[in-house]
């Protein structure tokens, strides 16, 4: 079961978001856990709240948005970062994951490549992961490796399975990408993040209806706006699409029952 909600009120799980500060509460009970997809000016990046009080940070967006991801730590008050999961090269900038380690406290990251020689002695723990694994992050909360592409405009895939629901976080936007996730079994995936930005053949109509979703997430980058034949596709086969850049901040909750999802247009 979903249920989609697009609040601009402080009400509900997240309060008071209309305080000067911003402070975002996400109150999350036993047994659940959450997603924030950040609105930045540029680039994608994304937060994996746990029950426990524990946050890990996907990616770092671009260069320019770093400052941005640090204020949205501040408004989640996330002090401590118990880990960083990077899907492409591009989002290793080691200024920034120093700065990570130095202001909140990183101490791990987790790739699908081997670290740089120069840190591999470093004070920063390193997990790689490997296609076919499955992580547990979480209680009941497990990821699973899809795919790990090393070749252009490929980065890892990854599912996070939660009782009836799952997310697919799509990095991959390829011919053999796309060949490694129709070997999948993925149409118990209810909400998928579109790669590349959703440029032009970043995904395929056959693929979608491969996975058929319920709900796409899209990121913003200031070089170029989603595709139009991808977005008419998407529209034309009944998923619904959240766009940073036009809905603002998105948190998805998920629950034993299904999933909620809010939007916050005034945070953008």
């Amino acid at each position: 079961m979903r249920i989609v909600l697009a609040i601009s009120i402080c009400w509900f799980f997240v309060f008071p978001m209309c305080a000067a500060a911003s402070v975002i509460h996400l109150n999350l009970e036993e047994e659940e856990f959450a997603l924030s997809f950040l609105p930045l000016s540029d680039g994608e990046a994304a937060f994996f709240h746990t029950a426990d009080g524990r946050h890990f940070l996907i990616n770092t967006g671009h260069p320019d948005s770093e400052a941005e991801i640090l204020q949205y730590m501040d408004r989640f008050r996330i002090s401590k970062l118990d880990g960083l999961i990077l899907t492409e090269k591009k989002y290793w900038r080691a200024s920034f994951i120093k700065e990570l380690m130095t202001k909140r406290k990183l101490k791990k990251v987790f790739t699908s490549w081997p670290l740089p020689a120069r840190w591999r002695h470093s004070r920063l723990a390193h997990e790689q992961w490997k296609e076919g694994e499955i992580q547990e992050i979480g209680r009941d909360v497990r990821i699973r490796v899809l795919h790990n592409g090393r070749g252009k405009n490929e980065g890892l895939d990854f599912s996070i399975k939660y009782y009836d629901s799952r997310f697919l976080w799509m990095s991959s936007a390829s011919k053999p990408a796309e060949k490694a996730l129709l070997s999948h079994s993925l149409k118990d995936s209810n909400i998928i993040k579109v790669p590349n930005f959703g440029e032009a053949r970043s995904l395929s109509r056959e693929l979608l209806m491969h996975i058929d979703p319920q709900t796409a997430i899209l990121f913003k980058q200031k070089a170029g706006h989603p595709d139009e034949k991808l977005m008419e596709t998407l529209h034309q086969m009944w998923i619904d699409v959240y766009y940073t850049d036009q809905h603002g901040l998105l948190i998805i909750k998920f629950t034993k029952a299904g999933y909620e999802l809010f939007t916050f247009p005034g945070l953008k």
